[in-house]
């Protein structure tokens, strides 16, 4: 079953052109918008983000799309949220200083080094694997990924073992890659810059079907 009338959410995040480019390659029907009007009337929603989580809920409050959002969510409306997109799913985050979240994972972003990574890089960037839950349908947008790497690129994280988890990462450490809240999918790592493999994933994401 074909998703229609895929809006991606206009955060003011720097990657949305990059995001828009990739849907627009798979499917005829996106568009960007912070119009509630567009919004509500999506069949699917992207939540991308690049950069600080503070700014990021502080775009997100300021143009009155927190409630929206989450309510979207609650519905079983179709969500993809990607880096800081799916981190704004959490409780929130301890970056620069506590930032509330959308509050639908019980959990709190964290920076890699207080989760435990000392002698590796920080900011987690580059290629890297996503360890996918067993429980996952053969039908899951993440199964297009399974054992080929996705590019990662930031310095906060989601716990590892955190509530509706479905995916997690190995950076040193683990920490929580992939999550899945009613028919909302969020991950860590940028499908937009994930070449043919993210392509892959976006294209099953956009025709996926009600079995997840």
């Amino acid at each position: 079953m074909s998703v229609k009338n895929i809006v991606v959410v206009d955060t003011g995040a720097g990657n949305i052109p990059s995001v828009f480019r990739a849907l627009k390659a798979i499917s005829s029907s996106v568009s960007v918008s912070f119009e509630k009007r567009e919004i509500k009337a999506a069949h699917a929603l992207v939540l991308p983000g690049v950069g600080a989580f503070p700014k990021f809920m502080e775009n997100l409050d300021g143009r009155g799309l927190n409630d929206l959002v989450s309510q979207f969510i609650a519905n079983g409306g179709e969500l993809l949220g990607i880096c800081v997109g799916m981190q704004a799913l959490t409780s929130g985050s301890e970056e620069f200083t506590y930032t509330k979240g959308l509050e639908l994972v019980d959990s709190t972003v964290r920076n890699l080094a207080d989760l435990g990574v000392l002698n590796s890089r920080i900011p987690h960037v580059g290629w890297n694997l996503v360890n996918l839950s067993e429980e996952l349908s053969p039908c899951h947008p993440l199964r297009q990924i399974h054992n080929r790497h996705v590019y990662f690129m930031h310095s906060y994280a989601v716990p590892h073992k955190s509530p509706n988890q479905i995916g997690w990462t190995n950076h040193e450490v683990d920490f929580c890659s992939a999550i899945q809240i009613n028919n909302a999918l969020g991950v860590q790592f940028h499908p937009e810059k994930s070449h043919k493999v993210g392509r892959d994933f976006l294209a099953a994401w956009v025709v996926r079907t009600n079995c997840i």
